[in-house]
């Protein structure tokens, strides 16, 4: 599958008519899009620096609707694959290196796999955790407070899942490590239907429980600057995620 690639030095092309088989709609549609245009990367069919179609084309080239374009080039961002650029298009930052990275849906069905994965995010986290409460300032601790009010108020909302990520995201950033905050985005992404899916087994008054019990300590141990209480709660929290997905024994 070809298609037509763009510079922003030059104006666009249309994007190439050629036979293309259309994706079904499973589950992990969005993941199959981000996979063909990295692969379109690999292939030299796309320069970094090089500006990718629009949604539309995009679109109608793969076959499917715009909203999974959409999330699509958004999994590709948070894998530091392309840039958006407001006014301007979506434009390719890398190519091998970002392959590397990627974590197909169909992996993320392997239960022990998949335990792996948050396994990984433990000892991400918790550290992150602990950085954020020795270094965070005042700005890190208002974006920290103000996602986690949030988490709170988005309870019964489908906003939930988002409120949740954003908050250990905030954590990562305020660890004052490029690094670490890039990697917690990436994997945040990925756990992103584990966190739904978490949701769906409790009732909302149960979740607004373990948010304020759970999420409310770790804000409180970064507020007091208690590094080991920030890590401890942070290790609590993802240890009890696991346990309500079924990844670990009680």
């Amino acid at each position: 599958m070809t298609v037509a690639r763009t510079t922003g030095r030059a104006r666009r092309k249309p994007v190439e008519r050629v036979a293309i088989r259309t994706l079904g709609r499973p589950p992990n549609l969005p993941s199959q899009v981000a996979r063909m245009i990295s692969d379109e990367v690999l292939a030299g069919r796309f320069q970094v620096g090089d500006r990718l179609p629009t949604e539309h084309e995009l679109a109608e080239t793969f076959g499917v609707s715009r909203n999974v374009v959409r999330e699509a080039i958004a999994r590709l961002r948070f894998e530091g694959a392309v840039e958006p650029r407001q006014g301007s298009g979506v434009f390719v930052l890398g190519n091998q290196a970002n392959a590397a990275l990627r974590l197909d849906a169909e992996i993320l069905r392997d239960k022990s796999l998949f335990a792996n994965l948050f396994e990984l995010r433990s000892i991400l986290e918790v550290e992150a955790a602990g950085l954020a409460a020795a270094r965070r300032g005042r700005k890190h601790l208002t974006a920290i407070e103000a996602a986690l009010r949030r988490l709170y108020d988005s309870q019964r909302t489908s906003q939930a899942v988002d409120a949740d990520l954003e908050f250990h995201r905030a954590i990562a950033r305020a660890s004052d490590n490029v690094y670490v905050a890039m990697f917690v985005n990436f994997i945040s992404e990925h756990v992103r239907a584990s966190i739904g899916q978490a949701n769906e087994r409790v009732d909302a008054s149960t979740r607004e429980r373990i948010n304020k019990e759970e999420h409310g300590a770790i804000y409180e141990a970064i507020k007091a600057k208690d590094v080991e209480r920030a890590r401890e709660s942070m290790r609590w929290h993802i240890a009890k995620a696991m346990r309500r997905l079924g990844l670990t024994k009680d």
